[in-house]
């Protein structure tokens, strides 16, 4: 169920769970392993909480999350514990994960959404992943399960934000800009593992209902659009909205009950004994500022200076750090405006509709500044060139290439093009007559005609211009 843009009364807030891009795990010298390893094939008795078997900290971990809770304008602690929170579960060996509670290694920090509302971060902490759990069919009808301990103890970092989100928009905007930050740190992999989110989503007169391990801004948006109808609908039938904990279904994108919400004290957390106190040294904290690379803000900023590109461009440019690299690479080459434009419609176009990202693919900015020298240069069409970049990120044919064996660069002569219009000209009079009286669709309907005739090798632009002279 869809959720209105602008939809109000309601309130949600996020606990986005974050892996580390490190080599080994949180607490000990395992590594991370690959999707494709074999199950329990990267643990040890401390992963599995054999008696006896004592954790120590990863220290790159521990940068990795200050790196994030810096970046997002948290205060940091001047020392870090962790501790154990208590409960049961088969994804829990030892029943009890490692987390932080007392003191949070960052809080009081904020997200700035493009609207200037803040949302607030009340805490980002570090804590090791629980094991991976394989249902036998979906979550709501298993009837057993398998557990996977390689995922046990890869180090988390936890992002709580305070109950600021109030419509789809800025739900999808505040996770945009959150995997944006990620990717700039270079902290995580997306390969190897998704963004995960609990959804805490409440209605004017109900209580707080979590949702449970959200994958994908989608996904989110239709736990929201389901969950404040569900509580809508419960509020205003005066059954009331029972505090729980649910899980979601992807097939029904809906939600089910999984348990009564849990309170902090139903965890029983206590300082985790075998894990002395971490000073976080004020050097450490300025050497870890120091690094962090330019941001989306501040690049957004350099952008629109630099290449005067509007506040729109500059902030799709600056939302994927690779993104960004290529358009500075081909703005050195052609025009920013035709890099970006062309980069934001028609590449970036093309990733979404497929689901994919550059950084899951090797392509070369040599071959899309090549095509875009042949569109600033008019020999070839923006529907070819198009065409071209299509089967360049979904096949890998160079453009070049495929525009050649396609023969759909355009080296038509001015004189041939100029007669070719004059010809559609003149057996569509009646065209040219809804032109001159202004209808736009006339224009289209010429221009289309006349790319027909040249077999899609015109530039609609060029074609426009020599309709438009020859009206005068």
């Amino acid at each position: 169920m869809a959720l209105q843009e602008s939809s109000s009364g309601f309130r949600a807030g996020f606990e986005l769970h974050v892996s580390l891009n490190t080599e080994s795990k949180l607490f000990c010298g395992c590594s991370v392993a690959e999707k494709t390893a074999a199950p329990n094939s990267s643990c040890c008795e401390i992963c599995l909480g054999f008696p006896g078997s004592k954790p120590l900290a990863n220290r790159k971990a521990i940068e990795y999350a200050l790196k994030l809770a810096l970046a997002l304008n948290c205060k940091i602690a001047p020392e870090m514990r962790f501790s154990r929170k208590v409960y049961s579960y088969p994804d829990l060996a030892k029943n009890f994960q490692i987390s932080q509670f007392e003191v949070p290694l960052g809080e009081n920090g904020f997200v700035l959404l493009d609207s200037a509302k803040k949302i607030r971060i009340k805490r980002v902490h570090l804590e090791e992943d629980p094991a991976a759990i394989v249902h036998e069919g979906s979550v709501a009808s298993a009837s057993s399960c398998l557990v996977d301990y390689n995922r046990s103890g890869v180090p988390l970092v936890e992002i709580v934000t305070e109950p600021d989100i109030s419509s789809a928009g800025e739900a999808r905007e505040f996770f945009s800009k959150i995997r944006s930050i990620i990717f700039y740190l270079d902290i995580f992999d997306e390969r190897k593992s998704v963004i995960k989110a609990d959804t805490n989503i409440s209605v004017d007169g109900g209580n707080r209902v979590e949702v449970k391990n959200v994958t994908g801004i989608k996904n989110i948006e239709k736990v929201l659009g389901f969950e404040v109808e569900r509580q809508k609908t419960a509020v205003k039938a005066g059954t009331g909205v029972k505090r729980e904990t649910r899980g979601f279904d992807e097939v029904t994108s809906s939600t089910f009950s999984l348990r009564e919400k849990e309170t902090e004290d139903d965890y029983g957390y206590i300082i985790e004994p075998d894990l002395t106190k971490i000073v976080l040294e004020k050097k450490l904290v300025k050497e870890v500022r120091d690094s962090l690379p330019e941001l989306p803000e501040e690049k957004v900023k350099r952008l629109k200076k630099e290449f005067k590109l509007s506040e729109y461009n500059a902030r799709v440019m600056a939302s994927d750090p690779e993104l960004g690299k290529l358009f500075e690479s081909a703005a050195k080459e052609v025009g920013a405006e035709l890099a970006a434009k062309f980069l934001s419609r028609e590449l970036l176009g093309i990733l979404n509709y497929n689901d994919l990202s550059l950084r899951e693919l090797s392509l070369s900015s040599k071959e899309i500044i090549s095509l875009l020298k042949l569109l600033e240069q008019e020999k070839v069409s923006e529907k070819n060139a198009k065409e071209a970049t299509i089967k360049y990120v979904l096949e890998g044919v160079p453009p070049l290439k495929f525009l050649k064996g396609e023969q759909l660069l355009s080296d038509v002569p001015d004189d041939t093009l100029i007669k070719t219009v004059e010809k559609v000209m003149k057996e569509n009079p009646k065209a040219i007559s809804d032109l001159r009286k202004g209808e736009k669709k006339a224009m289209n309907f010429l221009v289309g005609i006349a790319m027909r005739e040249m077999k899609g090798k015109a530039e609609a632009r060029k074609v426009q211009e020599i309709i438009k002279e020859k009206l005068k």
